[in-house]
């Protein structure tokens, strides 16, 4: 005879908990996923943004150092906007400076009368910065990306100003 402890088969209840089961891990493993890619992605764009600033730095130190000889790097104002000059021969001049969201960078002869938009972007920036210091001999200079964080580097003359 049968009776109910030895049919076997299944209940609704327990394939309902594997089912409830699944879907919260299969819920849960998505939203690992889905948090780990925007940090991911958030880490990726802080990294670019860093990198960008590094390049531009060492982009100014070795144009600097290249140049570091007396009386070829030197500082103007010119329409208002301070600009570090580096002689590169007699005739020309190179301007790096911070004019409309841009460090720019133009190269001309030293008798030519210019305008600060006409510079090539080199980075996209919130602020560019320099200041000479004379009693180290030292040029420190400070960058705000275009996300407002600020770096700074110094960049020691050997020659003299």
């Amino acid at each position: 005879m049968l009776t109910k402890s030895n049919v076997g088969g299944f209940t609704l209840i327990p394939i309902l908990f594997v089912l409830i089961l699944f879907l919260l891990l299969s819920a849960l493993s998505v939203s690992v996923i889905l948090a780990g890619s925007s940090v991911h992605e958030k880490i990726s764009a802080d990294m670019d943004k860093n990198y960008e600033k590094r390049v531009t730095f060492s982009y100014i130190a070795t144009k600097i150092r290249q140049n570091d000889q007396t009386g070829r790097i030197f500082f103007e104002n010119k329409e208002g906007v301070d600009m570090i000059a580096i002689k590169e021969n007699e005739e020309e001049i190179t301007y790096i400076y911070y004019y409309d969201g841009y460090v720019r960078e133009i190269l001309v002869d030293s008798d030519t009368v210019f305008e600060p938009d006409w510079g090539e972007g080199i980075i996209e920036a919130g602020g560019f910065g320099f200041v000479f210091l004379e009693d180290k001999n030292e040029i420190e200079m400070s960058f705000a990306g275009s996300d407002g964080k600020l770096q700074s580097t110094k960049i020691c003359l050997r020659s003299a100003k």
